[in-house]
């Protein structure tokens, strides 16, 4: 199939699982709120458990922060989650390649000595693989060292404050990385408790088809109620929740809430009574960060000119300045073979981008590849694309970590409430920021509720 015609239809993929569908008006056991990665692995729990169930969704499409597009370039492009984290033990790494007869290709990145491969610029030299390579990475184990050190120490105190100044030519790339590609966050914003608790990674995967798409093959047939808003959650009822929608009310005995931190922290959805005072608190410090894509579509010759002719490469240069917020981006090369590539920004960099707009994010990556490969870019470059995940009205924002001093609330993001309101989703995920951890806190939410209703 030429990659520049594929075109993703649920269609091409054989019968649809069949679940039981509700009307609205009808008198589920449970309510699930939000039907990403979290919600719709909750669904499929409790269905295949015999309880009633319906999933409320204010968006038009399942997926949430998992979707691929394919109209902008005409090739799948995963506007949000993109990679595979912690593959060896992802629920999707399976399911995408059991998927495989249905045109779905999920694989390892090309590798060297066990890791992704990558290129280093200083400038526009190409450093890699020289003696002056070492000095990012002896400037990214230090930094890491130090973070991890105070982690170990029990000091939850910001990633900035046990970093200090560093002298190194190569700290802001490495602040890049550590902090606004990795967490969505600035040193100043990181939790070095919080960034140490994460599980290590194992080497990511891609899926050529889009992990959205993925997603949302995973889950087709699934019942889900698109473009209902959830208003209010009225829990003072005995044996009942209250939910007042977009589209009339329900009376669950039970609801599973799994929609972002930032719409929580927003009170976009009212609760009555208030939730407990450490919940909403968790909801407010666990803070939602921002990262978005600038991608880039370029001519398949462009590759080859820069000696990057392998997909799914990385691309890592060295970022001028001294600024608490890195000026500068994460890159991933030709992804998948589509001839895509992501140029990340992260942190309030990111968001000062954002804020500008559209076109102050295109130009700026333009200023910063015509830095590395010169005006070749202009001959090249044949389309761009930001996304801006801070001002999406279902997220307010890309995924969540603590901030410093708070990362003990994370406990009390997935505490039920009154034994009738239970959450989950990335942020209350032990894997957070990542599909795999909102599907796993999904699953544990409805165990709970399945326990709850003694089934």
């Amino acid at each position: 199939m030429n990659r520049r015609k594929f075109l993703y239809s649920l269609s091409a993929f054989g019968l649809l699982p069949s679940y039981p569908s509700l009307s609205i008006e009808s008198n589920p056991e449970v309510v699930v709120i939000g039907a990403g990665a979290a919600g719709l692995a909750a669904m499929d729990r409790l269905i295949k458990k015999g309880i009633s169930a319906i999933c409320l969704e204010a968006n038009n499409r399942i997926g949430g922060r998992a979707h691929t597009n394919t109209e902008y370039f005409g090739v799948p492009y995963d506007v949000g989650a993109h990679w595979i984290h912690n593959a060896k033990s992802s629920p999707y790494l399976d399911y995408g390649l059991s998927a495989k007869a249905e045109g779905f290709d999920v694989y390892k990145p090309p590798t060297s000595g066990g890791e992704h491969k990558y290129k280093v610029y200083d400038g526009k030299r190409d450093i890699t693989d020289t003696p002056l390579e070492r000095g990012l990475w002896k400037e990214y184990n230090k930094v890491s060292n130090l973070i991890s050190a105070a982690a170990l120490k029990g000091l939850d105190v910001s990633a900035s404050s046990v970093v200090g100044k560093s002298r190194s030519e190569w700290f802001e790339t490495v602040h890049q990385l550590i902090g606004p590609y990795d967490m969505a966050k600035d040193f100043k914003d990181i939790s070095c408790v919080d960034f140490n608790t994460y599980p290590s990674w194992s080497l990511d995967w891609f899926c050529k088809q889009g992990y959205g798409a993925l997603v949302k093959h995973r889950w087709r047939g699934l019942p889900v109620h698109l473009n209902t808003i959830v208003k209010e959650i009225h829990y003072t009822s005995q044996d009942k929740v209250e939910i007042e929608t977009s589209k009339g009310k329900l009376n669950p005995r039970k609801c599973i809430v799994t929609v972002s931190n930032g719409i929580l922290a927003s009170e976009n959805i009212k609760f009555f009574p208030k939730l407990p005072e450490e919940k909403v608190e968790a909801f407010n410090k666990i803070k939602m960060g921002i990262y978005n894509h600038v991608t880039g579509l370029f001519e398949e010759k462009f590759f080859r000119e820069i000696g990057m002719e392998e997909m799914d490469m990385y691309l890592y240069y060295k970022i001028s300045g001294s600024n608490i917020s890195p000026r500068g981006m994460g890159c991933l090369m030709n992804i998948s073979d589509s001839n895509l590539c992501y140029f990340d920004y992260g942190g309030d960099f990111a968001k000062e981008l954002e804020n500008e707009g559209e076109a102050a994010q295109k130009s700026f990556t333009i200023e910063q590849l015509k830095s590395i490969f010169g005006s070749k870019i202009d001959k090249y470059l044949l389309k761009l694309h930001a996304t801006q995940w801070g001002k999406n009205k279902f997220t307010l924002g890309s995924y969540a970590s603590a901030d410093p001093g708070f990362a003990h609330l994370r406990k009390y993001l997935k505490t039920p409430v009154e034994g009738k309101i239970f959450f989950a989703g990335e942020a209350a995920a032990f894997e957070y920021a990542s599909v795999s951890g909102a599907h796993r806190s999904g699953v544990r939410a409805a165990d709970e509720v399945i326990k709850a209703l003694n089934f």
